[in-house]
């Protein structure tokens, strides 16, 4: 089994008196989900894979969890006079139903915590500095989608998995698999808790120009010590067809390249894995670059 250092009870409603900026409140998030991770896995005497929103919600308070059409919706926490309810959206697939329901068990444990956060300390580069009010919105939802993360695929359980399977593209399908979350999801865990750096990039098509062109979607920034900023862009953020990306879109086989990525002030030329996951509008290459092979 793997369990948690944990902040007190005490500790807790401390920090909860005090208006606290985004990096800390991130901390608190990560340390109750992970409180929550630690409660099942004793009750359930194990800490296999997978963790569904289903186990968590019952410890939540959490009534059940149905099924409805919510439109562009993915999922929603309702209170009723003896407790919550979460609408899943029918319409999605299973994984991504399973992260909607574990983001709004996030806004439940938000709701525990009380956390205020300081609209100061938050990165206007991300959101609109016009609106400090959908700005801290915006945070919580982030915030939310960080304890999603902690609750499905718990960092010390994905780690465990992830040097088991190998850190590369082709381990991607098969932590989604383990965890019942989506290939994003896990590819986006690849980075943020693999001892070796890395770094995940989606690539999709340009909308004008269909597969003749592939943008940079996201990125994300080598391991947990970049606190989820990303410190390595690509040089180039659009790839024109033919090319190895290109090729990854047509096909199912992974390729490998080089591809040049801005280094604080420097330019490295670093060794990247690239598949293509998906069908029809849905489809996508998802990249593993590595800062130290």
């Amino acid at each position: 089994m793997s369990m948690y250092y944990l902040f007190s009870d005490d500790t807790i409603r401390q920090e909860s008196r005090v208006c606290v900026d985004f990096e800390r409140a991130t901390s608190l998030i990560i340390e109750r989900a992970r409180q929550l991770v630690n409660q099942l896995v004793e009750d359930r005497g194990h800490d296999k894979p997978p963790f569904l929103s289903e186990e968590f919600a019952p410890l939540q308070g959490i009534k059940k969890i149905v099924k409805a059409d919510l439109g562009e919706l993915g999922a929603v926490l309702l209170r009723f006079h003896d407790g919550y309810v979460i609408k899943a959206n029918q319409n999605h697939n299973l994984a991504r139903q399973n992260f909607s329901c574990a983001h709004e068990i996030g806004h439940n444990l938000l709701r525990e915590l009380k956390i205020e956060l300081n609209t100061e300390d938050i990165e206007f580069r991300t959101f609109n500095p016009q609106a400090p009010g959908r700005i801290v919105a915006k945070a919580r939802e982030r915030l939310c989608d960080v304890a999603a993360t902690e609750l499905l695929m718990p960092e010390t359980v994905f780690k465990k998995y992830l040097s088991g399977f190998g850190v590369s593209v082709h381990s991607i399908e098969r932590l989604a698999s383990t965890f019942k979350v989506s290939i994003q999801s896990a590819a986006i865990r690849i980075a943020e808790v693999s001892t070796e750096p890395c770094i995940t990039l989606l690539w999709q098509p340009q909308p004008r120009t269909k597969s003749k062109m592939l943008r940079l979607a996201w990125r994300v920034g080598p391991g947990r010590e970049a606190k989820g900023k990303a410190n390595y862009m690509p040089v180039h953020a659009h790839v024109r067809y033919p090319s190895k990306l290109h090729t990854a879109y047509e096909y199912d086989s992974p390729v490998k390249s080089f591809k040049l990525f801005k280094v604080d002030n420097a330019v490295k030329r670093l060794p990247m894995e690239s598949k293509g996951f998906g069908r029809g509008e849905n489809r996508r290459v998802i990249s593993l670059a590595y800062s130290e092979r």
